[in-house]
Formats: C-alpha cells, structure tokens, sequence
C-alpha cells in the first residue's frame, strides 16, 4: 500500500455517496478530520477525528480544526456537493493554506457572478437580467426562459417559463441567497463537459437525465476547448476535474453553468469500463497524479447514461 507519513486532510462531507472516495484517502495513509452532521454517516469510521456539523457552518469547523491542532500545511478534500466546495475554500483561505481562492469558487457557484466571469474570459453565455422579487420579472410572453437561483443546483430552484407564467419564490437558504437569474432559453444542442488537466469527456444530452458520450468534432469544437483550457489557467482550477454545461446551435455555443462536484456520468462510465474512478479522483486532487483514464468518447457511442429521480445511474447499450 502506497503511503505518506503524517499526511493530514479535512474532508467534508462522510456519507454513502463519498464513502469511496474516503476509502481511497484512508488507504494513502491521511490522517483525516471529517465533517458531516449525520453522525451515522458511514464514513465516519474511518475518521480520526469527527465533528458533527453542516459543513456550511464554516466557524465551527475552524473551531474544531483548532480544538485538535490541525497541523500547518494540511490538505483539503470534499467529494460532496458545490456548497462544500465553497466552504472548503473558506477554510483553507482562513488557515492561509494553498488552496484555490474563495472568490474564484464563489464567482463560478454564485450565478450572480459566474456570467460576468465568463464574459471577462471571452466565454459566450445566455442574456442574463438579475432579479429580486417576482414582481420585478419582466418578459415577452412570445418567449421561453429560465429561472435560476443564485446558488441553486437542483431542479427546485430552476424553473421553466413558458406563457409568461411566473413561479413564487421559494423562501431563502443555501441555494436562494439574494437573487435569482432570467435566461432567455437558448435553442440547440446540450451538452455535458467534464474537463481535467487536457483531457475532455464530452457527453451529448438526450435530456436531462439522459445522455451518451461522445468526441465532439464540429465548427465550434477547437475554440471551445481552447477557451476552456484558457480559462482554467487563468483561474488557477488546474487541479481539479471540472463540469461545464454547453450549448451548440447553427449560430454560436454556450456554457450555461460550471460544476465542481464529482461528475456522475465519468464515474459511471470509468466504474463500467473496470476503472477506479474514486482512486482516479484522490490521487488528483491529493497526490497531484493524474491516473484518470484516457479514451476516445466516440468510442463508447453506443453507451446511453441514465440518471435517474433517485441521483442513481444506469448505464445499457444503444
């Protein structure tokens, strides 16, 4: 077994969906402080320290690591939700660790900002308006949209709007903040791009939940993979395995949004292939070794990738 003699990390997040990639930390010899408020989560047992907490309660996490002398020059890790992300970022800035900057994650979650990064990078995105109140959402009725909230990442907070018909707002928590964002839709082709160090997996969507992998090769394809990885290097998230969401029609592309958590669609693809997806994803983000599997997207057209309600995913054959 591969080992590291006084390693230290922070993970947030210990249940069943980041129980193998804790797994894989554990076996590189870290000594792990992990965070979750379920204290039953099943990764617990593999901290040496714990503390039950939302790990968006920042302060009490910072508390804690000083409660237990976490030592100077630690890692961080979450193969949890962008919220986690987020505050791992916090976190480590605190401490004066070498992280990636808070503002640069919180520029790419909060979707308040995120367009405006795109636009300082050349990147093409939908017409955006920012609204506060449904009273102050102004549309043409001829037209369809999109109404997303800052921080929100599940279908709860991202409405569709045909015939003018405007939704009440949900009351406001870790994924409504302040605003929320109207998108004139854009009509085309979707697709999902996870991107890490020059390697691009291109997924097309049949639908939201539906999708195969594929290598995209039309007009717009070089720029679009020269922008990203221009954009990547500017924002110092070199390090790390990226989602953008894309749109391609006759006229332009667009990316739509930016994730950080760990793409279901590769992970389910890798693990079909006999890959160690999570081993891949640890020793990335924590040793600097990229393991990832190489391959050509085209290659597997014939794979659809279903996700279904319960965030489950199936992979059969076309």
């Amino acid at each position: 077994m591969y080992y590291k003699k006084e390693k230290n990390v922070l993970v947030l997040g210990l249940n069943y969906d980041q129980l193998k990639y804790i797994k894989e930390v554990k076996k590189l010899g870290y000594k792990i402080y992990g965070v979750d408020k379920n204290k039953l989560a099943p990764g617990r047992k593999y901290c040496d320290f714990y503390l039950k907490s939302s790990y968006t309660k920042t302060k009490n996490i910072l508390k804690f690591l000083n409660s237990k002398k976490f030592p100077k020059n630690s890692y961080f890790f979450t193969a949890a939700s962008q919220i986690a992300f987020l505050s791992i970022s916090k976190i480590a800035n605190s401490l004066n660790e070498n992280f990636i900057d808070q503002s640069i994650i919180d520029s790419c979650i909060d979707k308040s900002k995120m367009n405006k990064l795109f636009f300082k990078n050349k990147i093409p995105t939908p017409k955006t308006k920012i609204v506060y109140k449904k009273k102050n959402v102004k549309i043409d009725k001829s037209k369809e949209y999109f109404l997303k909230s800052d921080y929100g990442k599940s279908p709860l907070y991202c409405f569709h709007i045909k015939n003018g018909e405007i939704p009440n707002f949900p009351s406001k928590d870790d994924f409504f903040k302040k605003c929320f964002l109207l998108q004139e839709k854009i009509f085309g082709e979707h697709y999902r791009i996870n991107y890490i160090k020059n390697k691009f997996f291109f997924f097309k969507k049949i639908d939201e939940r539906t999708s195969y992998p594929i290598e995209l090769k039309n007009k717009f394809s070089k720029i679009i993979k020269k922008k990203i990885v221009t954009f990547i290097n500017l924002n110092k998230l070199k390090n790390f395995l990226i989602k953008f969401d894309l749109i391609i029609n006759k006229d332009n592309w667009y990316i739509i949004d930016i994730g950080f958590d760990p793409p279901k669609r590769l992970e389910n693809l890798a693990v079909y292939l006999g890959n160690n997806f999570y081993k891949s994803y640890v020793y990335n983000w924590l040793e600097g070794k990229d393991i990832f599997l190489n391959y050509k997207s085209n290659s597997f057209k014939n794979l659809i990738i279903k996700i279904r309600k319960n965030g489950k995913t199936k992979i059969i054959k076309n």
